[in-house]
């Protein structure tokens, strides 16, 4: 449906078949749109449909929808408990959102939710408490100098519920609550580029070659006063090789889309749902539904409790297509690329080598790539005295 017939409404007339080339050229005569579809349905702007009237004095027809914002007025007019029910609500709304009505904590495994809602009440960040950054800047900064479990805290707003987000201060701990005494090992075979040890001892230096599962950093510690075991922490990246590749078929189905169709689209305001515009009729099984709902807010922070749903058709059509031997390359190259970026996405590429290759049933790409990554694997040490 146009903006426009939903701005200014309309109405949608039933024209019987044989009286459709009668309509459409009376309504030309007149200098009016005269675009009658093959069901027989006229849509007609709801503000100039006295024009239509006149048009079509002589022409039987039946009104058979109508929709759009003056419509939807019309039919609202003698409800004025409405109107000053929708204002006092969103006033409400508007109103309600510079105040905290939740707090919500998230991360914390061993630190209660009760603490953490004490020390930010302490310094006034509470349920029903005013809204504002400095008031949140401020508890933030309360919440780490005054807690000893807590190493990071962020606070975010999303309407008027505050999502408490932290961080604890823990080392890795077994089912039992202790800390795990482990090693870091490789995770595959690399050459170590760099390694940076925080607690433990390194077994490996940059330039080593290793292989999956080897030791990098150890958890056991010896010297002259015997032997002990901590928990290893540390970072360490090497260069891996990686192969990708994609095959690409001279023959392959494809799906294309036709032109989006409006199905249907409706307000809603919290739980009630206004219908601005239906089509009716069955709906091709050869079609897609796409649903498409658009929130609002007030001066770009405030959301307000309207959506716009709308629902689409769109044609589906399945069809073969065959590719000519440059069309294959290129189809093959895009599709390397994105599978590149999706499985190397956490990585740095240092190096990269790519050939192609004829295939019986098309075309087949392989990417050769070294790249610079994260390679550590932690690994419990088995047994300690």
């Amino acid at each position: 449906m146009r903006l426009y017939y939903f701005l200014l409404g309309f109405v949608r007339w039933l024209i019987p078949e044989d009286a459709r080339a009668e309509a459409a050229t009376a309504l030309l005569r007149r200098g009016l749109g005269a675009k009658i579809d093959e069901n027989g349905i006229l849509t007609v702007p709801f503000l100039k449909r006295g024009r239509y009237v006149r048009a079509l004095k002589k022409i039987p027809y039946e009104e058979i929808d109508s929709g759009g914002i003056p419509v939807m007025l019309i039919n609202l007019r003698h409800r004025h408990g409405i109107y000053t029910a929708l204002g006092l609500v969103l006033a409400l709304y508007v109103f309600s959102s510079f105040f905290i009505w939740d707090v919500r904590i998230e991360g914390n495994e061993t630190v209660p939710d009760s603490v953490i809602l004490k020390e930010l009440s302490d310094v006034g960040f509470a349920v029903g408490g005013a809204w504002s950054d400095v008031m949140r800047s401020e508890a933030e900064g309360a919440l780490l100098a005054s807690s000893d479990d807590i190493g990071w805290i962020n606070i975010n707003r999303r309407g008027s519920v505050a999502y408490v987000t932290v961080k604890e201060k823990t080392s890795p701990k077994s089912d039992k609550g202790t800390e795990v005494l482990s090693n870091i090992v490789a995770s595959e075979d690399c050459v170590i580029e760099q390694i940076t040890v925080s607690s433990g001892s390194a077994a490996v230096k940059a330039g080593d070659a290793v292989k999956a599962g080897d030791l990098l950093i150890s958890g056991i510690l010896s010297g002259e006063g015997g032997v002990g075991f901590v928990c290893a922490e540390g970072s360490v990246s090497g260069r891996v090789n990686r192969e990708i590749s994609v095959e690409v078929p001279r023959r392959e189905s494809c799906i294309t889309y036709g032109e989006e169709k409006l199905r249907r689209a409706q307000i809603k305001i919290f739980k009630f749902k206004i219908n601005i515009f239906k089509r009716y009729g069955k709906t091709d099984n050869s079609c897609a539904i796409i649903e498409d709902v658009k929130e609002y807010t007030l001066l770009g922070r405030y959301r307000i409790p309207i959506t716009l749903e709308r629902s689409y058709a769109v044609q589906v059509r399945e069809e073969e297509r065959v590719y000519t031997d440059s069309e294959l390359v290129k189809i093959a190259a895009a599709r390397l690329c994105a599978l590149r970026n999706l499985r190397l996405a956490d990585a740095e590429i240092v190096k990269i080598r790519t050939v192609g290759e004829y295939t019986e049933s098309g075309y087949k790409m392989t990417s050769a790539v070294t790249v610079l990554t994260d390679v550590c694997d932690r690994r419990e040490i088995a047994a300690a005295p």
